[in-house]
């Protein structure tokens, strides 16, 4: 399907594919190092609702026959 690539070809490649992601995560950091932004965190349903939906889940996990719903004794 495709040719092979030469050695310096294949460097070529991982500079292209290598640089933007170290530029990325170097701002990043920089970012949060140095300039003292929080991280960021991705909003979660257990924040909100921790304690419940765990008790839920185990509930409902009990309720179907032991953990992770699964029947007891198969």
């Amino acid at each position: 399907m495709s040719t092979k690539l030469s050695p310096q070809a294949r460097r070529w490649r991982a500079i292209i594919f290598t640089l933007p992601i170290i530029g990325a995560t170097s701002f990043v950091l920089y970012k949060r190092l140095i300039l003292g932004e929080p991280r960021r965190r991705l909003p979660t349903d257990l924040e909100r609702h921790g304690n419940e939906k765990v008790a839920t889940i185990l509930s409902t996990a009990e309720s179907k026959g032991g953990p992770g719903g699964r029947p007891t004794g198969v």
